[in-house]
C-alpha cells in the first residue's frame, strides 16, 4: 500500500513514540523497514535507503579485503549481490559504480587515502548532490560533525588532518588549516564548541552519546513544526537507527564491539591502501 499524494497520516500515527531516554525498543530499525515498504513509493524508499548506504559501503571494503561479510550490518544490498556488484557493478549507486570500476582500471594510481575515506568522500559528494532538503542539509550538518571528530582525534594522534578530513567546504578548509581550538568556527556553528568541549572529558561513552543529541536536536529543528511529511519519516528513521545503536551498547556484547572500535581507531590509518579484485 504505497502513499499516494503525499499523506502520511495513517503511516506515522502507526508508528511508536520514541524518545532519547528509551532503554527498551518497542521497533527494531529492520522491522521499520518492512513497515515503511508497505507505505513508500520506490522514490521514497531510495531516499531511505541513503542512510544506509554507509552500512553497504563497510561491507564493500571487507569483501575486497577478503574478509567474511558481517551480517550485523544492516546494507539495501546482500553481501551475494555485494559481491557480484564488486565484479561487474550494474545497480549500485553511481558513487560506489565509480568507486569500483576505479579500482579496476590497470593504470589506477595508488590512492594517497584510506579506502574507506576515499570511498566515504563519494558517499558525501553523493549525499550532498540529492535534491531532498532535509537529506542535503542533514548530510551536510553530519559530514561536518564527521569532520570535526577527525580533526579533533587527528590532533590528539598527531595525524597528518589533511589527508582525513572529507570535502572542500569552508567548513572542512578550516579544519585543515586552522590552529585555533575551535578552528574559528564556533560563531557561525555553536555546535562545534559543545564538540570540542566533549573531546576534553576522558568519558568516551558520554561523549558519544552526547554528539548523538546533536543529531537528535537538529532532526527536531528540522522537523519541529511538521506533524506528517516525509521528513517526520525520514527524521524517525534517524533517531531509531541512534537508539537501537545505544540499546546494543548496553548489552555485553555492544560493550565489547564498542571498545574494539576504540581500538579500531588508533590503528585505523594504517588501513590497506590497494585491494585485489
Amino acid at each position: 500500500m504505497n502513499i499516494a499524494g503525499g499523506n502520511y497520516y495513517c503511516l506515522i500515527a502507526g508508528l511508536p513514540e520514541i524518545s532519547p531516554d528509551d532503554k527498551k525498543l518497542s521497533l527494531s530499525v529492520q522491522e521499520l523497514r518492512t513497515y515503511l515498504n508497505d507505505y513508500l513509493t520506490k522514490k521514497e524508499t531510495d531516499i531511505i535507503n541513503l542512510f544506509f548506504y554507509p552500512n553497504d559501503n563497510a561491507q564493500i571494503l571487507r569483501l575486497l579485503q577478503k574478509q567474511e561479510p558481517d551480517p550485523n550490518l544492516q546494507t539495501v544490498f546482500t553481501a551475494s549481490q555485494l559481491e557480484d556488484e564488486i565484479q561487474d557493478p550494474m545497480f549500485v549507486p553511481s558513487y560506489i559504480k565509480d568507486y569500483l570500476l576505479d579500482l579496476q582500471k590497470e593504470d589506477r594510481e595508488v590512492a594517497s587515502r584510506l579506502p574507506e575515506v576515499e570511498l566515504s568522500e563519494k558517499y558525501w559528494d553523493f549525499m550532498l548532490a540529492q535534491k531532498d532538503k532535509l537529506v542535503k542539509k542533514y548530510a551536510e550538518f553530519s559530514l561536518n560533525i564527521k569532520n570535526l571528530i577527525t580533526a579533533l582525534n587527528c590532533r590528539k594522534y598527531h595525524l597528518d588532518i589533511e589527508k582525513e578530513i572529507i570535502g572542500n567546504s569552508f567548513f572542512a578548509n578550516q579544519l585543515k588549516t586552522s590552529r585555533a581550538k575551535d578552528f574559528e568556527l564556533s560563531d557561525d556553528y555553536p555546535y562545534v564548541d559543545t564538540v570540542v568541549a566533549l573531546f576534553e572529558k576522558d568519558n568516551t561513552a558520554e561523549r558519544e552519546y552526547r554528539i548523538d543529541m546533536l543529531y537528535w536536536d537538529f532532526l527536531d529543528e528540522m522537523t519541529g513544526h511538521k506533524y506528517f511529511t516525509f521528513d517526520n519519516v525520514i527524521a524517525f528513521t534517524l533517531k531509531l537507527m541512534i537508539l537501537e545503536r545505544w540499546s546494543k551498547m548496553t548489552t555485553e556484547q555492544g560493550k565489547r564491539i564498542f571498545k574494539e572500535l576504540l581500538e579500531r581507531f588508533k590503528n585505523e590509518f594504517q588501513f590497506a591502501k590497494e585491494f585485489d579484485i
